[in-house]
Protein backbone atom coordinates (compact mmCIF):
# COMPACT_ATOMS: atom_id res chain seq x y z
CA UNK A 1 0.00 0.00 0.00
CA UNK A 2 1.27 3.44 -0.95
CA UNK A 3 1.55 6.55 1.76
CA UNK A 4 0.64 10.00 0.56
CA UNK A 5 2.12 11.28 3.30
CA UNK A 6 5.31 13.61 1.79
CA UNK A 7 8.45 12.70 2.94
CA UNK A 8 9.93 15.15 6.22
CA UNK A 9 11.57 18.16 5.14
CA UNK A 10 14.81 19.69 6.34
CA UNK A 11 14.37 22.18 9.07
CA UNK A 12 16.13 25.73 8.89
CA UNK A 13 18.18 26.05 12.72
CA UNK A 14 19.95 29.33 12.27
CA UNK A 15 20.83 31.95 9.58
CA UNK A 16 17.32 32.15 8.42
CA UNK A 17 16.89 36.02 8.36
CA UNK A 18 20.25 36.76 8.23
CA UNK A 19 23.67 35.23 7.37
CA UNK A 20 24.08 31.89 5.52
CA UNK A 21 21.28 29.34 6.47
CA UNK A 22 21.69 26.15 7.88
CA UNK A 23 19.65 23.53 7.30
CA UNK A 24 18.99 20.31 9.37
CA UNK A 25 17.91 16.57 8.68
CA UNK A 26 14.87 14.98 10.55
CA UNK A 27 16.39 12.52 11.94
CA UNK A 28 19.59 14.93 12.96
CA UNK A 29 17.25 17.31 14.19
CA UNK A 30 16.36 15.48 17.84
CA UNK A 31 19.65 15.05 18.48
CA UNK A 32 20.28 18.33 18.04
CA UNK A 33 17.15 19.75 20.16
CA UNK A 34 18.13 17.52 23.35
CA UNK A 35 21.89 19.39 23.06
CA UNK A 36 20.16 22.74 22.44
CA UNK A 37 17.92 22.04 25.95
CA UNK A 38 21.19 21.09 27.75
CA UNK A 39 22.78 24.28 26.40
CA UNK A 40 20.17 26.36 28.13
CA UNK A 41 19.83 24.32 31.45
CA UNK A 42 23.18 26.58 32.04
CA UNK A 43 25.19 23.96 33.67
CA UNK A 44 26.68 21.48 30.08
CA UNK A 45 28.99 24.66 29.28
CA UNK A 46 29.86 21.18 26.48
CA UNK A 47 26.44 21.59 24.93
CA UNK A 48 26.48 25.11 24.43
CA UNK A 49 29.79 25.09 22.45
CA UNK A 50 28.11 23.06 19.76
CA UNK A 51 25.40 24.93 19.76
CA UNK A 52 27.33 27.98 19.20
CA UNK A 53 29.33 26.53 16.14
CA UNK A 54 26.54 25.73 14.51
CA UNK A 55 25.21 29.89 14.65
CA UNK A 56 29.14 30.45 13.51
CA UNK A 57 28.50 28.35 10.71
CA UNK A 58 25.48 30.62 9.32
CA UNK A 59 27.66 33.66 10.12
CA UNK A 60 30.50 32.08 8.25
CA UNK A 61 33.52 31.97 10.35
CA UNK A 62 33.84 28.62 12.11
CA UNK A 63 34.21 26.96 8.29
CA UNK A 64 36.69 29.24 6.83
CA UNK A 65 39.73 29.12 9.66
CA UNK A 66 39.30 26.25 12.35
CA UNK A 67 41.43 23.36 13.40
CA UNK A 68 38.79 21.65 14.40
CA UNK A 69 37.12 21.31 11.19
CA UNK A 70 38.33 18.08 9.35
CA UNK A 71 37.43 18.12 5.27
CA UNK A 72 36.02 15.40 3.41
CA UNK A 73 34.90 14.72 0.13
CA UNK A 74 33.88 16.79 -2.25
CA UNK A 75 30.64 15.73 -4.62
CA UNK A 76 29.77 16.27 -8.16
CA UNK A 77 27.03 18.48 -7.65
CA UNK A 78 29.53 20.98 -5.76
CA UNK A 79 28.49 20.69 -2.70
CA UNK A 80 31.36 19.83 0.03
CA UNK A 81 31.04 17.30 3.42
CA UNK A 82 32.98 18.30 6.27
CA UNK A 83 33.28 17.00 10.08
CA UNK A 84 33.13 18.93 13.30
CA UNK A 85 34.88 17.84 15.86
CA UNK A 86 33.54 19.49 19.12
CA UNK A 87 33.08 18.42 22.72
CA UNK A 88 31.41 15.62 22.82
CA UNK A 89 30.05 15.06 19.54
CA UNK A 90 30.95 14.61 16.15
CA UNK A 91 28.81 16.84 13.47
CA UNK A 92 28.80 15.95 9.31
CA UNK A 93 27.99 18.79 7.83
CA UNK A 94 27.47 19.54 3.76
CA UNK A 95 28.63 22.90 2.51
CA UNK A 96 25.79 23.74 -0.37
CA UNK A 97 26.19 25.51 -3.30
CA UNK A 98 23.92 28.12 -2.76
CA UNK A 99 26.11 29.48 -0.05
CA UNK A 100 24.33 27.79 3.10
CA UNK A 101 25.12 24.37 5.09
CA UNK A 102 23.14 21.31 5.67
CA UNK A 103 23.61 19.12 8.68
CA UNK A 104 23.27 15.22 7.74
CA UNK A 105 24.33 13.98 11.29
CA UNK A 106 25.06 14.53 14.99
CA UNK A 107 27.37 11.42 16.49
CA UNK A 108 26.79 12.68 20.26
CA UNK A 109 27.32 11.75 23.75
CA UNK A 110 24.35 13.25 25.34
CA UNK A 111 25.92 11.92 28.59
CA UNK A 112 29.03 13.89 27.85
CA UNK A 113 28.51 16.14 31.62
CA UNK A 114 28.61 13.17 33.75
CA UNK A 115 31.47 11.84 31.68
CA UNK A 116 33.30 14.79 32.64
CA UNK A 117 31.78 14.75 36.26
CA UNK A 118 33.07 10.83 36.82
CA UNK A 119 36.85 12.46 35.05
CA UNK A 120 36.49 10.38 32.30
CA UNK A 121 36.42 13.43 30.16
CA UNK A 122 38.86 16.68 30.25
CA UNK A 123 37.53 19.50 32.42
CA UNK A 124 38.26 22.27 34.42
CA UNK A 125 39.15 22.01 38.33
CA UNK A 126 40.06 24.11 41.20
CA UNK A 127 42.87 22.66 43.07
CA UNK A 128 43.71 24.06 46.95
CA UNK A 129 46.07 22.58 49.50
CA UNK A 130 45.01 20.41 51.89
CA UNK A 131 48.02 19.49 54.54
CA UNK A 132 50.55 17.80 52.13
CA UNK A 133 48.57 16.70 49.20
CA UNK A 134 45.65 18.89 46.91
CA UNK A 135 42.00 19.08 46.49
CA UNK A 136 40.29 19.13 43.58
CA UNK A 137 36.64 20.21 42.84
CA UNK A 138 35.15 20.42 39.27
CA UNK A 139 34.39 24.18 38.41
CA UNK A 140 30.98 23.06 36.21
CA UNK A 141 30.61 26.13 34.12
CA UNK A 142 34.29 25.81 32.76
CA UNK A 143 35.19 29.19 33.86
CA UNK A 144 37.99 30.00 36.10
CA UNK A 145 38.37 31.68 39.77
CA UNK A 146 37.73 35.39 38.71
CA UNK A 147 40.40 36.96 40.35
CA UNK A 148 43.78 38.51 38.76
CA UNK A 149 46.74 37.09 38.40
CA UNK A 150 44.71 33.82 38.58
CA UNK A 151 47.16 30.83 38.21
CA UNK A 152 46.07 27.96 35.53
CA UNK A 153 47.72 24.83 34.91
CA UNK A 154 47.36 22.96 31.83
CA UNK A 155 48.55 19.09 32.72
CA UNK A 156 49.98 15.90 30.45
CA UNK A 157 47.70 13.00 30.47
CA UNK A 158 49.19 9.92 31.68
CA UNK A 159 48.01 10.25 35.33
CA UNK A 160 46.23 7.62 37.46
CA UNK A 161 43.78 9.99 38.61
CA UNK A 162 43.16 13.68 39.29
CA UNK A 163 44.54 14.03 42.34
CA UNK A 164 47.85 12.55 40.92
CA UNK A 165 48.01 15.14 38.17
CA UNK A 166 47.03 18.39 40.76
CA UNK A 167 50.32 16.59 43.24
CA UNK A 168 52.36 16.64 40.03
CA UNK A 169 51.44 19.99 38.26
CA UNK A 170 51.79 22.11 41.61
CA UNK A 171 55.17 22.01 41.88
CA UNK A 172 55.84 22.48 38.43
CA UNK A 173 53.88 25.69 38.27
CA UNK A 174 55.60 26.83 41.21
CA UNK A 175 58.76 26.96 39.18
CA UNK A 176 57.13 29.09 36.14
CA UNK A 177 58.62 32.56 36.66
CA UNK A 178 55.13 34.08 36.52
CA UNK A 179 53.72 31.67 39.29
CA UNK A 180 55.01 33.73 42.59
CA UNK A 181 56.49 30.55 43.40
CA UNK A 182 55.30 27.68 45.75
CA UNK A 183 54.77 30.04 48.67
CA UNK A 184 51.63 31.45 46.02
CA UNK A 185 50.84 28.49 44.74
CA UNK A 186 50.01 26.86 48.06
CA UNK A 187 48.59 29.56 49.67
CA UNK A 188 46.09 30.48 46.78
CA UNK A 189 45.70 27.02 44.60
CA UNK A 190 45.04 27.39 41.41
CA UNK A 191 42.91 25.92 38.36
CA UNK A 192 43.30 22.85 36.75
CA UNK A 193 42.59 21.78 33.30
CA UNK A 194 42.78 18.21 33.33
CA UNK A 195 43.23 16.03 29.86
CA UNK A 196 41.95 12.38 31.44
CA UNK A 197 44.21 9.79 29.21
CA UNK A 198 46.47 6.41 29.56
CA UNK A 199 49.12 7.51 28.03
CA UNK A 200 51.67 11.02 28.01
CA UNK A 201 51.17 13.82 24.96
CA UNK A 202 53.69 14.23 22.85
CA UNK A 203 57.41 13.14 23.52
CA UNK A 204 59.53 11.02 21.51
CA UNK A 205 57.12 8.09 21.34
CA UNK A 206 54.55 10.41 19.54
CA UNK A 207 56.99 12.71 17.77
CA UNK A 208 54.61 13.27 14.68
CA UNK A 209 52.21 14.70 17.11
CA UNK A 210 54.91 16.27 19.07
CA UNK A 211 56.29 18.27 15.76
CA UNK A 212 52.94 19.15 14.95
CA UNK A 213 50.38 19.80 17.68
CA UNK A 214 47.44 20.88 15.86
CA UNK A 215 47.29 17.79 14.03
CA UNK A 216 46.65 15.51 16.95
CA UNK A 217 42.98 15.09 16.44
CA UNK A 218 42.95 13.31 20.06
CA UNK A 219 43.80 16.96 21.48
CA UNK A 220 40.63 18.46 20.07
CA UNK A 221 38.00 18.18 22.38
CA UNK A 222 40.11 19.04 25.45
CA UNK A 223 41.44 21.84 23.35
CA UNK A 224 38.12 23.29 22.18
CA UNK A 225 37.02 23.58 25.74
CA UNK A 226 40.54 25.14 27.39
CA UNK A 227 40.37 27.58 24.91
CA UNK A 228 36.56 28.37 25.63
CA UNK A 229 37.88 28.86 29.05
CA UNK A 230 40.63 31.07 28.16
CA UNK A 231 38.09 33.16 26.44
CA UNK A 232 35.70 33.38 29.31
CA UNK A 233 38.57 34.61 31.41
CA UNK A 234 39.44 37.76 28.86
CA UNK A 235 38.96 40.17 30.86
CA UNK A 236 40.86 39.31 34.11
CA UNK A 237 43.70 40.89 34.90
CA UNK A 238 47.34 38.88 34.95
CA UNK A 239 45.92 35.08 34.11
CA UNK A 240 49.04 32.85 33.81
CA UNK A 241 48.55 29.75 31.57
CA UNK A 242 51.04 27.59 32.96
CA UNK A 243 51.52 24.01 30.69
CA UNK A 244 53.46 20.79 32.29
CA UNK A 245 54.82 18.33 30.34
CA UNK A 246 52.08 17.40 27.63
CA UNK A 247 49.80 20.17 28.52
CA UNK A 248 52.08 22.44 26.05
CA UNK A 249 50.06 20.46 23.23
CA UNK A 250 46.55 20.97 24.20
CA UNK A 251 47.77 25.04 25.22
CA UNK A 252 48.65 25.69 21.68
CA UNK A 253 46.02 24.25 20.02
CA UNK A 254 43.49 26.17 22.27
CA UNK A 255 45.59 29.65 21.53
CA UNK A 256 45.58 28.27 17.70
CA UNK A 257 41.74 28.12 17.53
CA UNK A 258 41.78 31.90 19.47
CA UNK A 259 43.97 33.09 17.29
CA UNK A 260 41.84 31.72 14.02
CA UNK A 261 38.67 33.68 15.69
CA UNK A 262 40.50 37.30 16.37
CA UNK A 263 40.75 36.73 20.05
CA UNK A 264 43.40 38.64 21.82
CA UNK A 265 44.64 38.30 25.53
CA UNK A 266 47.02 41.32 26.02
CA UNK A 267 46.33 40.76 30.05
CA UNK A 268 47.41 37.27 30.18
CA UNK A 269 50.41 35.61 29.88
CA UNK A 270 51.83 32.12 29.03
CA UNK A 271 55.09 29.74 30.06
CA UNK A 272 55.71 26.16 28.97
CA UNK A 273 57.32 24.20 31.77
CA UNK A 274 59.29 21.16 30.07
CA UNK A 275 57.31 20.87 26.77
CA UNK A 276 56.78 17.73 25.10
CA UNK A 277 55.55 19.39 22.22
CA UNK A 278 56.99 21.88 19.83
CA UNK A 279 57.27 25.33 21.90
CA UNK A 280 58.24 26.92 18.66
CA UNK A 281 54.76 26.25 17.66
CA UNK A 282 53.56 27.10 21.06
CA UNK A 283 55.11 30.69 20.64
CA UNK A 284 53.95 31.43 17.71
CA UNK A 285 50.05 30.64 18.77
CA UNK A 286 50.78 32.72 22.00
CA UNK A 287 52.01 35.50 19.48
CA UNK A 288 48.94 35.73 17.49
CA UNK A 289 46.46 36.18 20.95
CA UNK A 290 48.59 39.13 21.97
CA UNK A 291 49.61 37.46 25.44
CA UNK A 292 52.84 39.03 27.69
CA UNK A 293 55.63 36.52 27.13
CA UNK A 294 58.46 36.64 30.33
CA UNK A 295 61.97 36.61 29.93
CA UNK A 296 61.86 33.18 29.78
CA UNK A 297 59.29 31.68 27.78
CA UNK A 298 59.81 27.87 28.70
CA UNK A 299 61.71 25.74 31.23
CA UNK A 300 62.86 23.09 29.17
CA UNK A 301 65.25 19.66 30.97
CA UNK A 302 68.39 18.91 29.00
CA UNK A 303 67.02 15.28 28.02
CA UNK A 304 64.10 16.20 26.79
CA UNK A 305 64.60 15.79 23.10
CA UNK A 306 60.93 17.81 21.54
CA UNK A 307 61.45 20.58 23.93
CA UNK A 308 65.28 21.49 22.91
CA UNK A 309 64.41 20.34 19.07
CA UNK A 310 63.32 23.76 17.66
CA UNK A 311 64.47 26.24 20.57
CA UNK A 312 66.31 28.04 18.42
CA UNK A 313 63.93 28.46 15.75
CA UNK A 314 61.61 29.78 18.87
CA UNK A 315 64.40 32.06 19.87
CA UNK A 316 64.30 33.63 16.42
CA UNK A 317 60.76 34.16 16.10
CA UNK A 318 60.83 35.64 19.47
CA UNK A 319 63.03 38.04 18.33
CA UNK A 320 61.39 38.99 15.05
CA UNK A 321 58.20 39.16 16.62
CA UNK A 322 56.87 42.90 17.55
CA UNK A 323 54.86 41.79 19.89
CA UNK A 324 57.80 39.86 22.13
CA UNK A 325 60.30 41.78 24.20
CA UNK A 326 63.19 39.71 23.58
CA UNK A 327 65.91 42.00 22.60
CA UNK A 328 68.92 40.99 20.28
CA UNK A 329 70.84 40.95 23.44
CA UNK A 330 68.38 38.49 24.84
CA UNK A 331 68.54 36.79 22.12
CA UNK A 332 72.57 35.93 21.95
CA UNK A 333 72.41 35.26 25.64
CA UNK A 334 69.63 32.93 25.08
CA UNK A 335 71.66 30.41 22.19
CA UNK A 336 74.69 30.62 23.97
CA UNK A 337 72.46 29.20 26.63
CA UNK A 338 71.19 26.22 24.72
CA UNK A 339 74.34 25.16 23.17
CA UNK A 340 76.12 24.69 26.86
CA UNK A 341 72.93 22.93 27.85
CA UNK A 342 73.32 20.28 24.75
CA UNK A 343 77.20 19.82 25.94
CA UNK A 344 75.24 19.53 29.42
CA UNK A 345 72.95 16.32 28.26
CA UNK A 346 75.96 14.62 26.85
CA UNK A 347 77.23 14.69 30.54
CA UNK A 348 74.05 13.77 32.00
CA UNK A 349 73.49 10.88 29.92
CA UNK A 350 77.15 9.61 30.66
CA UNK A 351 76.67 10.49 34.66
CA UNK A 352 73.39 8.28 35.16
CA UNK A 353 74.48 5.39 32.45
CA UNK A 354 77.63 5.06 34.84
CA UNK A 355 75.35 5.27 37.85
CA UNK A 356 73.11 2.66 36.13
CA UNK A 357 76.19 0.06 34.77
CA UNK A 358 77.46 0.50 38.59
CA UNK A 359 74.50 -0.71 40.40
CA UNK A 360 73.84 -3.84 37.74
CA UNK A 361 77.49 -5.24 38.66
CA UNK A 362 75.46 -6.51 41.58
CA UNK A 363 73.16 -8.76 39.81
CA UNK A 364 70.39 -6.03 38.59
CA UNK A 365 68.83 -5.06 34.93
CA UNK A 366 70.07 -2.55 33.77
CA UNK A 367 66.61 -0.72 33.82
CA UNK A 368 66.05 -1.75 37.46
CA UNK A 369 69.39 -0.77 38.29
CA UNK A 370 68.95 2.52 36.93
CA UNK A 371 65.81 2.90 38.69
CA UNK A 372 67.05 1.62 42.32
CA UNK A 373 70.11 3.85 41.70
CA UNK A 374 67.63 7.46 41.12
CA UNK A 375 65.30 5.93 43.98
CA UNK A 376 68.03 5.80 46.79
CA UNK A 377 69.27 9.46 45.46
CA UNK A 378 65.94 10.55 45.57
CA UNK A 379 65.62 9.62 49.30
CA UNK A 380 68.78 10.88 50.11
CA UNK A 381 67.96 14.32 48.49
CA UNK A 382 64.78 14.54 50.77
CA UNK A 383 66.26 13.89 53.77
CA UNK A 384 69.42 16.38 52.92
CA UNK A 385 71.87 13.33 53.91
CA UNK A 386 73.93 14.29 50.05
CA UNK A 387 75.60 17.23 50.08
CA UNK A 388 77.19 19.56 47.92
CA UNK A 389 77.94 18.71 44.06
CA UNK A 390 76.65 14.81 44.65
CA UNK A 391 73.65 16.43 46.25
CA UNK A 392 72.84 18.78 43.12
CA UNK A 393 74.03 15.73 40.55
CA UNK A 394 71.82 13.27 42.27
CA UNK A 395 68.77 16.00 41.95
CA UNK A 396 69.24 16.44 38.54
CA UNK A 397 69.27 12.50 37.91
CA UNK A 398 65.91 12.26 39.24
CA UNK A 399 64.37 15.45 37.88
CA UNK A 400 65.40 14.41 34.24
CA UNK A 401 65.03 10.27 34.37
CA UNK A 402 62.29 10.35 36.93
CA UNK A 403 60.21 13.46 36.17
CA UNK A 404 56.96 12.97 37.75
CA UNK A 405 58.79 11.14 40.42
CA UNK A 406 60.92 14.13 41.16
CA UNK A 407 58.24 16.41 40.97
CA UNK A 408 55.68 14.90 43.39
CA UNK A 409 58.64 14.34 45.91
CA UNK A 410 59.61 18.02 45.75
CA UNK A 411 55.96 19.16 46.16
CA UNK A 412 56.12 17.66 49.43
CA UNK A 413 58.56 19.75 50.83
Amino acid sequence: MLSNSAPAQDVVIAGQHSGKPVKITPTAKPVYDQLVKLARDGNNYWAEITVKAINELAAGRLHQNNIFVKPGAVHRDGTEEFVMILPGCKVTCEKLDADGFRILHFEADIHYGEAIKAKAKPGLYSAKKNGSGWRTKPIDDGAIQQTNDRLVAICDSGYANLKDAAETAAPRISDAPVSGGSLRVNNNGFDLHYTPGEKCIGGLKNYRNAIRPNQNTELHESALLLARTMYQAKDVQGVAWISEEGGSGVLTQAMTVLASQGVQLPKHTVFLNNPTTSPNEAVKAAHAIGVQLDRNFTKTKVLNFIGNRDQLEMIGNRWKSKTDSLTTLQAGADILAHGKSLQGFCLSVGTMAAGAAAVAGVGMTAPAALTAFLTAITGAVAVGKIAGGTLSLGNTLVENALPKHHDKLKGKF
